[in-house]
């Protein structure tokens, strides 16, 4: 038999209340995350909405680092008139680099490595050059179409983002420098 009167209700309030506080840490953590995402979807297409920006073509050659050679030879190849310079360097935590130039006449291109600081760069190996770059508001994106899909990287001085067939990947950034 219970005995008549109150019973104590501490246990229960107490799990109420860390049941709240617990849900309140998901909910800002998912809302948090869905920032990000949102972020990103706005840098990679020019700060929500409209044509990615083109660079202003002028007479004056580019100024900064020179890109690497094998850049600028893929570059070359592909008819550039040459005199690349990076406008944006990453790595990320993993050791993906992305060199991202621009040669005399305006144009821009992605060349991408996975491997050490330093290393040789090994189309189709190691590395990826792109010539279908597209400057964006917060970025750049580049484009590479094979038989197996499309895939699109996002690059910005905080991350890269790697988007194939619908699956996404995103890569903080370790170290940056903009020309």
């Amino acid at each position: 038999m219970s005995t008549p009167g109150r019973k104590p209700r501490g246990r229960a309030l107490l799990s109420f209340l860390v049941a709240m506080v617990l849900l309140a840490v998901i909910g800002a953590t998912g809302g948090w995350l869905y920032g990000q995402r949102v972020a990103d979807r706005r840098a990679a297409d020019g700060g929500g909405g409209g044509e990615p920006t083109q660079p202003e073509v002028t007479s004056e050659p580019p100024s900064g680092e020179p890109c690497r050679e094998e850049t600028e030879a893929a570059a070359e190849n592909a008819g550039s008139p040459g005199g690349l310079v990076e406008i944006l360097y990453i790595r990320t935590e993993d050791n993906k680099q992305v060199w991202i130039c621009r040669d005399t006449a305006g144009s821009i291109f992605y060349q991408g490595y996975v491997g050490p600081l330093g290393g040789e760069l090994r189309e189709g190996e190691n590395a990826l050059f792109l010539t279908t770059v597209a400057e964006t508001a917060g970025g750049y994106l580049a484009t590479n179409e094979t038989d197996d899909g499309t895939t699109i990287y996002s690059v910005t001085p905080y991350r890269l983002t790697q988007s194939t067939n619908g699956k996404e990947s995103t890569f903080p950034v370790a170290e940056r420098r903009q020309g």
